[in-house]
């Protein structure tokens, strides 16, 4: 198999300058909160009726005129104005120098006229259900369950999202059962699954530093040019100190980060060279660029540190799945809680323990692990060591291979569209009319009995077919790959690296035979689909794919591939969440 292309080094975009990613100050920092990976969605807001208007008058039955306000977050009114364009005039100022972590939108309110009210802003979740905005943007209010379903297909909402998330098993089960856009709503958010993430590193920089003491030991500060050579000769005397009983000596990183500073700024004509970078066209080689750069992440101007107590405990990194020379090595791994209509199927425990309790594995489906490094063109970046699904890569093999009993169990919800849940659902349809007229039939006793007898049956089925491993969301290998590598640019975003880094199945596939399962999987895995997957969190994020080099802890270079995020239209749209699945065209049954 040919190496995998991604565009030119030479498109590479370098590291931005200046303030884009200073963030505290040395070794404090700013400790980030891991990002959600789903919101709970857009609550659902009723079309309420306009109020009658007269010319430019706004009738209040109540008061005569009405007045526009401008409410408090209490519903209290700082402000009321004659019209609408006054109201929002002085709101737009006010917005202008309202706190960052508040936002303004337009509420109606019939007892007070339509106001404007500041709420309190919450970051966007990584990702979110296409499925569910085009539900909340429908512009039906009521619809057939089957015209739900075939109003999404329409739009572009892919089969692999209407199975994960129970919706087509659910509309299917229901016909031509009339449903409001307010309850589908409801029933979404009560039968999609919910995503977590367990951490698991150390939060620290000590790793960092020891790797740049590492790099640089055996260099000779005379074999450079002199500026060059003496920031060189500075850092192999100073940093041997940075670190006592495990933990960073803060005066003494402090002191070599003013001195840092004072150097490139006298030598290289860069003010606050860690604080604000070195950009490309500064004369800085690349063999002084690099430590500096890994020392402003250790000194926590950049890169991602939750503290201590987000994570579930350190990693168990190390083997064949990472490479040498990484730093703040982290593993994350993702699961998912069933919605109401799955909770009776069987739970999985993960088979990689990563040292913590079963109930934190419960039902994980992808596990990945990630380091920081710094490539030949000094960006900083996560990079991906591993993504792997311990639940999902054993099942697909085995279907592949065409395994006699091979399959995941029966799941609860699609045993609604079998014969024994449509009449258990006729029965319940007749109890209902009946209860409607006549609560005190005599027929509702024999209807009970019945509904409970099919109902056992019903329970007694779930779970029992193909396997005991439930199936959890993205079976397939780019379906997961794509929603990690989704996440993981949030991360990025959230960290101010300068983008995302993928292990390549030559680096996987270093220390293996051609003949290994293991060489082969890898070939495939973090070749073409691997690229087919970045491809579509490329055209979905506006991040840029390109092939970036990096080098190990032996000295040897890797051709990589790379999504980088520095592109201001490739924050905003990471910064606001990205669908969970690429759109796609008519659902087709199959996968």
């Amino acid at each position: 198999m040919k190496d995998i292309k991604y565009n030119h080094m030479v498109d590479i975009v370098p590291p931005l300058e200046a303030q884009e990613y200073a963030a505290g100050g040395v070794v404090k920092g700013v400790l980030k909160a891991l990002p959600k990976i789903l919101g709970k969605g857009k609550p659902y807001m009723e079309k309420l009726a306009a109020p009658k208007k007269t010319g430019e008058k706004v009738l209040d039955l109540s008061k005569g005129k009405q007045t526009w306000s401008v409410m408090d977050k209490n519903g209290l009114p700082i402000k009321e104005f004659k019209t609408q364009k006054e109201a929002d005039i002085w709101l737009k100022k006010a917005r202008d120098e309202a706190p960052e972590k508040e936002y303004y939108e337009n509420v109606l309110d019939y007892k007070v006229g339509q106001y404007i009210k500041p709420v309190k802003k919450e970051d966007a979740p990584a990702m979110f259900w296409r499925s569910r905005e085009e539900i909340y943007n429908a512009p039906q209010e009521m619809m057939p369950a089957q015209n739900w379903l075939g109003y999404l297909k329409a739009r572009g909402i892919r089969a692999n999202e209407l199975d994960d998330s129970s919706l087509e098993p659910f509309l299917k089960s229901l016909g031509n059962k009339k449903l409001s856009k307010k309850e589908l709503l409801k029933e979404f958010d009560e039968i999609a699954p919910t995503l977590e993430v367990v951490p698991l590193g150390k939060g620290t920089s000590e790793q960092t530093l020891t790797n740049i003491y590492k790099g640089m030991k055996d260099l000779d500060p005379a074999a450079y040019d002199p500026k060059v050579g003496g920031m060189i000769q500075y850092l192999k005397g100073a940093m041997p100190g940075l670190v006592e009983n495990n933990k960073i000596n803060v005066k003494a990183a402090e002191t070599i980060a003013a001195n840092v500073d004072d150097y490139m700024l006298k030598n290289f004509g860069i003010k606050n060279a860690l604080e604000e970078g070195i950009g490309s066209g500064s004369g800085v080689p690349f063999i002084l660029k690099r430590p500096l750069v890994n020392l402003a992440s250790a000194f926590n101007k950049r890169g991602i540190s939750y503290g201590p107590k987000a994570y579930a405990r350190q990693p168990n990194y190390g083997g064949q799945q990472t490479l040498g020379g990484g730093d703040n090595t982290q593993e994350f791994l993702f699961r998912y809680k069933p919605g109401k209509l799955r909770t009776s199927e069987p739970k999985y425990e993960y088979a990689h323990d990563f040292g913590v309790s079963p109930a934190k594995r419960e039902n994980a489906f992808v596990h990945v692990r990630t380091s920081d490094r710094t490539d030949e063109f000094g960006r900083r970046m996560l990079f991906v060591e591993e993504i792997q699904s311990d639940m999902h890569q054993p099942i697909q093999r085995a279907l592949r291979a065409g395994e006699k009993g091979a399959g995941y169990a029966t799941r609860a919800d699609k045993v609604v569209i079998d014969d024994n849940m449509k009449h258990l659902a006729a029965i319940t349809a007749r109890i209902e009319e009946i209860l409607a007229v006549n609560p005190k039939s005599p027929a509702l006793k024999k209807l009970y009995q019945e509904r409970e007898k099919v109902r056992k049956i019903v329970e007694e089925n779930i779970g029992k077919g193909g396997g005991s491993v439930p199936q959890g969301p993205f079976q397939r290998s780019q379906d997961y790959m794509e929603f990690v590598s989704k996440y993981l640019t949030r991360m990025a975003k959230d960290g101010n690296y300068d983008g995302v880094g993928f292990s390549s199945s030559a680096i996987k596939n270093r220390s293996l035979g051609p003949n290994d399962r293991s060489y082969i999987g890898n070939l495939a895995a973090y070749g073409p689909i691997l690229k087919k997957a970045l491809q579509n969190v490329q055209k979905k994020s506006n991040a840029k794919l390109m092939e970036s080099v990096i080098i190990d802890d032996k000295q040897r270079a890797w051709r990589i591939p790379f999504l980088s995020i520095k592109d201001p239209v490739a924050q905003e749209t990471i910064a606001k969440g990205l669908p969970l699945y690429k759109k796609g065209g008519i659902a087709k049954k199959g996968r």
